[in-house]
């Protein structure tokens, strides 16, 4: 029964850690995206932002794996970034404290079992408050996980460190060895730390022991991270690049520096009559602070060359999306917002070089198709919840709203081949509305304001008329033999093609810029 218990101990914290993560996203989501530029502002605001989202979610590996998704979604700059990274090494050390002050001091199941009963209760009675409760069940799931795992330890353990002298180099690099196995292979630094602190609590391993084992644990994360980035664009190749040698540089000074270390902590917590416990949490902060104050006064000369490293060379027109920021909607709608932004402009440029030199090039439409289909796949992964707030699905609709349009723009541009139509001078006035519309896309950004809207909207209702107008003239010329009834289908063609193309450039951008709220869905319909 000792082994199914201590399994199950750790699949308890593993689900509230999940819980507590997923909860504090869909919490901080929106807020997060709108202030984030403000929170990081300068390097030391990046790294107290990173500290705090690392003691909030309690995995510094999730910290930077919403970094890398904020970064590609263009909300951060990598400078900014990094500083996020590096500070998130600090906030990891709160969940030392938190098991050493809590975890064995007294019996935390009882304790934490009745805010799992109050947290489901808050999520079944108002939906409003679902959230809070999920909050508090995740809270109590990781306290009840660790006094499981207090609990399995002492029936399952009956093995010693003992035989391995921790003052011997070769036994210190098979403990930073193990330490870094045990995070591999548990995806997790925090449930590692929890393991090893279970371990010193029941004299399996001694403090010294203990200390290099959270010292190879913390570098493991790297490779956590780099798992979980597989498929992200160069912006996530280089954070998990800084990772790898942020952390890889902690455990080499570390161990390096191990005995001055592990003594200046120890005359502390003697002066102090501090547990092992404690002179362990107070080692595993040490040693990421040590990494924090080593890096972030050279943050910026450690970005430029990591950029060195890893040119940007820009990955067209969906550098924004990277698959792992999925999970936070409100990022990864703008990350698609962005993108769409500049296909619309690449799709512009296209438009215009079609109307000012008769030119059409059909491999550039051909990126524009894929990189439609690619934005539209990425929307399909974005997790929305029901009730979670009608910002986001808005948001979602007039996305799609956008993407069918610039399908339809993109239709009509491959649809004729309007060489010589569109060097008539009889539809001067038209041809100049819709590079009026074209100029004003060139501008666009994801800055522009929703009002600016009106601007395409008067030139494509400008366009309409003009084109009811001649339509008429043109039938009736054919109807009364002024012209021939060929030269009038094509010249009617051409300005249905003008009109179409206008109407197209104003409805994209439209949904671009003023996204769509449950009260104007049927309106947006009828306009479209």
């Amino acid at each position: 029964m000792g082994i199914a218990t201590l399994i199950g101990g750790i699949g308890i914290f593993l689900l509230g850690m999940m819980l507590l993560t997923d909860t504090l996203k869909s919490l901080a989501g929106e807020r997060l995206r709108r202030r984030l530029n403000q929170f990081a502002e300068g390097p030391v605001a990046g790294a107290m932002l990173g500290a705090t989202m690392t003691t909030l979610f309690q995995s510094s590996t999730v910290t930077t794996l919403m970094t890398i998704g904020f970064v590609s979604a263009g909300l951060l700059t990598f400078v900014q970034a990094l500083t996020l990274v590096i500070g998130a090494n600090a906030g990891s050390a709160t969940t030392g404290w938190i098991v050493a002050l809590l975890g064995y001091n007294l019996d935390i199941r009882q304790l934490f079992l009745p805010l799992i009963g109050v947290g489901m209760a808050l999520r079944l009675i108002d939906r409003r408050v679902k959230r809070i409760g999920m909050l508090f069940v995740g809270i109590g799931l990781i306290f009840v996980g660790i006094g499981t795992l207090q609990e399995a330890m002492r029936d399952v353990v009956t093995f010693s460190l003992n035989e391995w002298n921790a003052e011997t180099p070769l036994h210190q690099l098979a403990l930073l060895g193990t330490g870094l196995f045990m995070t591999a292979v548990l995806q997790s630094s925090t449930i590692g730390l929890v393991l090893t602190m279970t371990a010193l609590a029941t004299d399996t391993v001694s403090l010294t022991q203990a200390c290099l084992l959270v010292l190879g644990q913390s570098a493991g994360t790297s490779l956590v991270v780099a798992i979980g980035s597989i498929g992200g664009w160069k912006s996530a190749r280089r954070i998990v690049l800084a990772h790898v040698l942020i952390h890889g540089s902690i455990l080499v000074i570390g161990w390096l520096t191990f005995p001055l270390l592990f003594g200046v902590v120890n005359g502390i917590a003697d002066r102090l009559n501090w547990n092992e416990l404690l002179r362990l949490a107070l080692f595993h902060t040490s040693f990421h602070l040590l990494g924090v104050l080593t890096f972030l006064p050279f943050h910026e000369a450690f970005s430029r060359r990591l950029l060195t490293w890893i040119p940007s060379r820009a990955e067209k027109l969906t550098r924004f999306l990277d698959p792992n920021m999925s999970r936070i909607p409100a990022v990864a709608l703008e990350a698609a917002r962005r993108s769409l932004i500049e296909i619309e402009r690449y799709l512009g440029n296209e438009t215009r070089l079609l109307l000012e030199e008769g030119r059409k090039r059909e491999d550039e439409l051909q990126l524009v198709e894929k990189t439609l289909g690619d934005v539209r796949v990425f929307l399909s992964t974005i997790q929305l919840e029901e009730a979670k707030g009608r910002n986001d699905y808005g948001q979602h609709i007039s996305l799609l709203h956008t993407i069918d349009h610039l399908e339809r723009w993109l239709f009509v541009m491959r649809e004729v081949e309007p060489d010589d139509v569109l060097r008539d001078t009889d539809f001067l006035v038209a041809r100049q509305l819709v590079l009026h519309e074209l100029e004003l896309v060139d501008g666009l950004n994801h800055h522009t304001p929703p009002e600016e809207s009106s601007r395409w909207k008067s030139a494509s209702k400008q366009l309409a008329e003009y084109r009811k107008a001649h339509r008429a003239e043109l039938l009736e010329e054919a109807a009364t033999n002024q012209l021939e009834m060929e030269s009038s289908i094509r010249k009617v063609q051409a300005l249905l093609w003008l009109d179409r193309i206008g109407y197209h450039v104003w409805r994209a951008t439209r949904h671009l810029i003023k996204p769509t709220v449950s009260s104007e869905r049927f309106e947006v319909n009828l306009e479209d």
